[in-house]
């Protein structure tokens, strides 16, 4: 092949046209600040560009996820602290009430009857509470009121909203109602009769919110012990598969409490026939929740019973650590969320620096490369005109 001027010569308009590409570029890199804008300019480092732009998006859910989270454990908290506040006066009017030195009239008994129903009313308000347009503590079942006024069963599910916060953890969102405003036991207003004999078989049947068992305490088995009488219950609901226990307390008395008290569900008590095992152990049948306690003390200041007021006080303490129990609860979830948050945030700042690392420009250095492609394109322009004898006019033809 025989090299002509013209070869030459388009060899070295080429090699001018790639140092005015190559002065552009960093003409470009150093006006954009960036050295990786499209797959071309740098395949490896756009590949990792992406990959970390995937998982800052992602991060970025999550932490919308717990924002979120965040919002509605606040509520949450909020109502139960205000829940507590008027469980604490609710057990002032109780001490009041059960006071002997403080006498209390008929008309002062009745006044604290009324101000409890006022708190229960006012307590059914924060139970209905809603976020965005469900009910919080509902569980699932956003739609549905988690309690009515006179229909004191918990109407909601024990499911808890999830939120994915990142490295395949997920955390509840809000608290069911059957955990917030239960009552964890039911205990017998006196200490067992020591032994206890029956004259007939007896039963009675006890409900967690899902599973029932009915309990028979055979006369022929007796005279039992206390710990024989718990022992007995327990074997039973054993079987059932009930999610709750009995045990003696220290003071003799019997308790039918929540097992697993991280699971949902209250207690239902429901006795056998007249002179059932319920009434015999102590136990007053019925739902345990808050409301039925409230109700139950308010019954017992309007029928002037003193004595029943002041029966009520221990559970009223138990209620107020119960709710203090969950509250405190949602308070460890905040904290975590709240971290999980932190973790995110931090990362998504790392990603950001390491992604402005891999498609950023050193300036120094662009400057630098800037000079000397200036210089090498002035030189090649320089060199040709030297050679070609080619002006302005050439390139305009």
């Amino acid at each position: 092949m025989r090299v002509t001027q013209r070869n030459i010569q388009d060899s070295w308009i080429q090699n001018i046209q790639n140092r005015l590409n190559s002065l552009n570029g960093v003409n470009q890199q150093i006006g954009t600040g960036k050295r990786v804008e499209l797959p071309s300019d740098d395949p490896s480092g756009a590949n990792r560009i992406v990959r970390i732009e995937d998982v800052v998006a992602r991060n970025e859910q999550y932490l919308r996820n717990i924002s979120e989270a965040i919002s509605v454990q606040g509520m949450a908290e909020s109502a139960l602290g205000q829940v507590g506040d008027r469980l604490v006066r609710v057990r002032g009017l109780a001490v009041e009430g059960a006071s002997d030195g403080s006498n209390p009239t008929a008309g002062s008994l009745q006044a604290m009857a009324e101000e409890v129903g006022g708190i229960i009313g006012s307590i059914l308000q924060l139970a209905g509470s809603t976020y965005r347009g469900e009910y919080l503590f509902s569980g699932t079942a956003g739609e549905t009121l988690p309690y009515a006024d006179g229909q004191y069963r918990y109407q909601g599910d024990s499911n808890a909203l999830r939120v994915n916060t990142g490295n395949g953890q997920t955390v509840a969102v809000n608290l069911p109602g059957d955990l917030a405003f239960r009552e964890t036991e039911a205990r017998s207003e006196q200490p067992l009769a020591a032994p206890l004999a029956l004259a007939a078989d007896l039963t009675f049947s006890a409900s967690d919110g899902s599973v029932t068992s009915t309990v028979t305490l055979p006369a022929a088995g007796g005279p039992y012990a206390p710990a024989d009488v718990a022992t007995a219950i327990n074997a039973q609901f054993q079987t059932d598969g009930v999610n709750l226990a009995a045990r003696v307390n220290a003071d003799g008395t019997l308790s039918i409490a929540i097992a697993d008290t991280q699971a949902g569900g209250e207690i239902t008590l429901t006795d056998g026939p007249a002179g059932g095992l319920a009434e015999v152990l102590g136990i007053p049948p019925g739902t345990k929740n808050v409301f039925t306690a409230l109700s139950d003390l308010k019954a017992a200041f309007e029928a002037q019973d003193v004595e029943a007021v002041g029966k009520q006080l221990g559970r009223i303490d138990r209620l107020l650590d119960a709710v203090t129990s969950q509250r405190g609860q949602l308070g460890s979830r905040t904290r975590n969320l709240e971290f999980a948050r932190d973790r995110l945030e931090n990362y998504n700042v790392t990603s950001q620096t390491l992604k402005e690392s891999i498609e950023g420009v050193d300036l120094p250095q662009a400057v630098m490369r800037l000079t000397a492609e200036e210089q090498a394109y002035q030189t090649s322009l320089a060199a040709g005109a030297r050679i070609f004898n080619i002006s302005i006019i050439d390139f305009l033809r």
